[in-house]
């Protein structure tokens, strides 16, 4: 018997892979977890990867890589399969996040408030840039046009915004009191 029968390496043809579902939601976690299995079983070749991750798909899956499998490119089919549904399902969550996000309403909260009650529901499931456009939205037009000119981060536009919305409170009050003496005074004049 030679050396190279007998070693361990020479007589295992295949290792396994536990292939968990899909995960929509998240699919860079799901690859990342991939990954591992592929690390694992010692996979480093993009085909066998592609096979792997046919198997673990379903129907709607498949549908959105229908033409890869079909047709899988000669150089990195694993890495186009993995795109793909990265982007797909990418572009759906935020679609389904900014549906989610677009019902909250800033109301008597200040502006950081709502910043963090958005990113409490959004998670890490949606981009910064996203998530910025979609808070300064919600600010009222003179707040808007004032943070429309600042490329600082989401954090601080927010604390600008919350000073910005209590120095117009503070105004609003002033007229408010100005508006009722001016009305004391007439009525005292009529009387």
């Amino acid at each position: 018997m030679s050396e190279e029968e007998s070693s361990p390496a020479a007589n295992i043809a295949r290792i396994s892979v536990k292939v968990p579902p899909f995960w929509r939601a998240n699919p860079e976690i799901w690859f990342s977890q991939m990954e591992s299995q592929f690390v694992l079983a010692g996979i480093t070749t993009e085909i066998t990867k592609f096979h792997h991750m046919v198997s673990a798909l379903q129907p709607d899956e498949l549908r959105i890589v229908g033409d890869i499998i079909l047709n899988p490119p000669v150089v990195k089919p694993y890495t186009a399969l993995r795109t793909r549904l990265c982007s797909q399902y990418a572009e759906i969550e935020e679609q389904s996040l900014r549906g989610l996000i677009s019902g909250m309403q800033l109301g008597d909260r200040k502006p950081s408030r709502l910043l963090l009650e958005m990113r409490s529901k959004a998670g890490s499931r949606i981009s910064e840039e996203m998530l910025k456009s979609l808070f300064i939205q919600w600010l009222p037009t003179h707040v808007q046009q004032i943070l429309a000119i600042s490329n600082d981060q989401l954090d601080k536009l927010a604390e600008m915004a919350d000073g910005v919305m209590a120095v117009a409170a503070s105004t609003s009050s002033i007229h408010v009191i100005d508006a009722e003496n001016q009305d004391m005074k007439t009525m005292l004049m009529e009387i």
